[in-house]
């Protein structure tokens, strides 16, 4: 670390190249919309291809690595500050092969990268600015870095590489090797025993990073970390921690109230600046609002709070109207910024009102909308401009309107309504078109368990329209192209797990088995081209010459990893089709993965969730019989994660259905370990079942 700071000892070497020197930008052809919008820079930009990789070599150039996505506000301000600027450009043009990256395009390089920057810095995100030797290993990492200090920057590390080229490897191999044992899986010598008592210390750890009072983790900025909150919800029904469960509650209906949440168009935005929910980046990403699906669905069966199932809704409603194309598959995200006509950007402006104009829309209806949404000091961010943001509850405010709560949700909606027929009069932000799979199986997982909770059929449908589009369009023999942007040249494990689990999810809901034979069909595939002796996956199949030679996410962030993912896929799999040796593989897993639990356990909670499917009772629940299917939709509106549900109202093959039809009754088989007790015929004997 310390040959960093030397960087910024070197003298400021001055640049003497002149326009003519600004060679032609290489983005024009790519599909990306984030390189895309590059492509009219001075910066000579090559996407990731081999000709950047050769030149860099060959010239013996250092090459800038600078990854992004287009709804990033931050790097649009660098791009602006710097990009677009000649001089920047020439001292980039001259001394550098520049690379432009879409992380949503090429997660394996933002992945592999950020690694690196974290392991440089101590944190990281977007830009992600990356210089590295000519074979890609990294030497210097930042993300925004305004104009003067990133050409001092340039500069510095340049002329570090000229003159102290030595030092510049001896660094570049410690940041190797670092990133290398980082990556590094070590399988367990024992088997691993999570007792009760070690989940709790382990939970206990995690919940110390809780806000208490605003919700969410952490005492700054907030984003919503759907596994966090979904496995303290698991945790705190299956050991009655009070505490544990009205964080969640608090949590969701702090995200549900705050600024983080469009009230107008429904949808979420990707995390404030503020931990108080209430000042938005502006950004709405589709990953996001797939998982608050999930978590909304699983929460609303806990807490039966109304205000949790509108929130299904009102998503559902944001996906439809915004972010859905003519092929039912769902755009990635919306930008933050308005880029106006004249040129200029500004962020959040879409989404944020001046009182003016909101007399002049509302008259009569402002003075208790400016209290309910905090039109005022409290909900004041910055240029006259307010963002909506509720603190008071639904209930509480139709008392103090001497109105009843349905009554009071039918004029609030009425408004918003409103105010929304004003917005889209407005200049829009961009949206990002680019198709992404994984996300898209990420969405069928929130609309199955939005079906699950409500019954709905529009979110059935939704998910069925999704899973049908993904298979016609972007699956090939089993080949699954990562983004709309063209053909898979390398294909993204995190594609296959959350797919998997899709799939798993609409027998869930559908009990049609050929979701299952297509899920089965999918972890055969990927355990042929992903899984290394660990009985982990690799990220990718990407056989680039890295500085890293196998690449391994196992953290989850603000998306589950797709190890966590198909940990539970190859458990449930195992389950459903009696298949021993996904039994074993996932055992092994979860046995391999409690040194990082007991190190980092807030970085691996969707893990420590699934410990409890191996130390807990896990409850296989066969229905089979003329009315089975009647029943599996009644138990799927119970909360009940530590189990899952076979059904069909005929004779079946499946594993756990086997030789359990009865023509003249239906009969509910509760099971543990494929050990059953004694069948009972309705849902509520089933139940009590499972408690005793």
């Amino acid at each position: 670390m310390s040959n960093i700071k030397l960087f910024f000892l070197v003298f400021i070497i001055s640049s003497n190249f002149t326009l003519s020197q600004v060679m032609e930008n290489k983005l024009a052809n790519e599909k990306s919309l984030y390189l895309k919008q590059h492509a009219t820079n001075p910066v000579n930009w090559f996407p990731w291809a081999e000709e950047a990789l050769d030149s860099a070599k060959n010239s013996d150039k250092l090459l800038l690595i600078s990854v992004g996505y287009s709804s990033c506000h931050w790097c649009h301000v660098m791009e602006e500050e710097s990009f677009t600027d000649i001089n920047v450009a020439q001292v980039m043009n001259s001394n550098f092969i520049n690379i432009k990256v879409d992380r949503e395009e090429r997660p394996d390089l933002d992945e592999i990268y950020m690694k690196a920057l974290v392991l440089m810095t101590g944190s990281g995100g977007w830009p992600m600015n990356i210089i590295a030797l000519p074979d890609g290993t990294p030497i210097w990492g930042g993300t925004y870095v305004p104009k003067t200090q990133w050409i001092q920057v340039l500069n510095q590390v340049s002329g570090f590489y000229r003159t102290r080229k030595p030092d510049v490897l001896e660094y570049a191999n410690s940041v190797r090797e670092g990133v290398k044992k980082e990556a590094l899986i070590k399988p367990s010598p024992r088997d691993e025993i999570y007792s009760s008592e070690l989940q709790i210390e382990l939970a206990e750890k995690a919940f110390k990073y809780s806000d208490k009072i605003n919700g969410g983790i952490g005492s700054g900025q907030k984003f919503a970390l759907p596994s966090m909150l979904n496995f303290f919800l698991r945790f705190s029904n299956e050991y009655n921690n009070q505490e544990m469960k009205d964080f969640v509650y608090n949590s969701l209906m702090k995200i549900s109230r705050g600024g983080i949440n469009d009230r107008i168009d429904g949808g979420f935005h990707r995390y404030t600046v503020d931990n108080t929910w209430h000042i938005p980046h502006f950004e709405k990403m589709l990953y996001d609002n797939a998982q608050l699906l999930s978590i909304y669905s699983n929460a609303f069966k806990v807490f039966k709070d109304e205000r949790f199932k509108s929130e299904l809704y009102n998503i559902h409603r944001f996906l439809e109207s915004k972010m859905t194309g003519n092929n039912n598959l769902i755009y990635s995200s919306i930008s933050a910024d308005t880029n106006y006509e004249n040129g200029t950007k500004s962020e959040g402006d879409f989404y944020v009102w001046k009182i003016e104009e909101l007399k002049n829309i509302l008259k009569d209806d402002f003075k208790w909308v400016s209290e309910y949404y905090n039109i005022n000091q409290t909900g004041y961010w910055e240029n006259d401009n307010y963002v909506f943001y509720q603190t008071v509850s639904d209930k509480d405010y139709a008392k103090k309107q001497r109105i009843t709560l349905k009554e009071f949700n039918k004029k609030l909606t009425k408004i918003n309504s409103l105010l929304g027929i004003e917005r889209e009069k407005r200049v829009h932000p961009i949206i990002d078109s680019k198709i992404i799979f994984s996300w898209n199986a990420l969405t069928i997982r929130g609309l199955v368990d939005s079906y699950k909770t409500t019954k709905d059929p529009i979110f059935l449908k939704k998910a069925l329209l999704i899973q049908t589009s993904l298979s016609e369009n972007m699956i090939d023999n089993n080949i699954i192209q990562h983004t709309s942007s063209g053909p898979a040249k390398v294909l993204f494990f995190e594609d296959y797990s959350y797919y998997i689990d899709a799939l798993i999810g609409l027998y869930e809901v559908t009990f049609d088995q050929k979701y299952l034979h297509s899920a089965n069909e999918f972890t055969l595939f990927s355990n042929d081209k992903f899984k290394e002796e660990s009985g982990f996956y690799r990220f990718s199949t990407n056989q680039e010459n890295l500085f890293a030679d196998t690449l391994i996410n196992l953290q989850d962030g603000v998306t589950p990893s797709a190890n966590s993912i198909m940990n539970f896929n190859l458990f449930r799999l195992g389950h459903f089709n009696g298949n021993k040796e996904y039994l074993l593989q996932s055992k092994k897993m979860i046995n391999n993965i409690s040194d990082n639990l007991n190190d980092r356990v807030t970085d691996h909670l969707l893990w420590l969730s699934n410990s409890h499917n191996y130390s807990q009772k896990f409850y296989e629940i066969a229905i089979s019989g003329t009315n089975a299917i009647d029943r599996a939709n009644e138990l799927m509106e119970k909360y009940l994660p530590n189990s899952l549900t076979a059904a069909s109202n005929d004779i079946s093959d499946l594993y756990l259905l086997k030789d359990r039809y009865f023509k003249d009754e239906t009969y509910i088989y509760v099971c543990v370990d494929n050990t059953c007790k004694f069948p009972v015929t309705t849902v509520l004997e089933a139940l009590n079942l499972m408690e005793d």
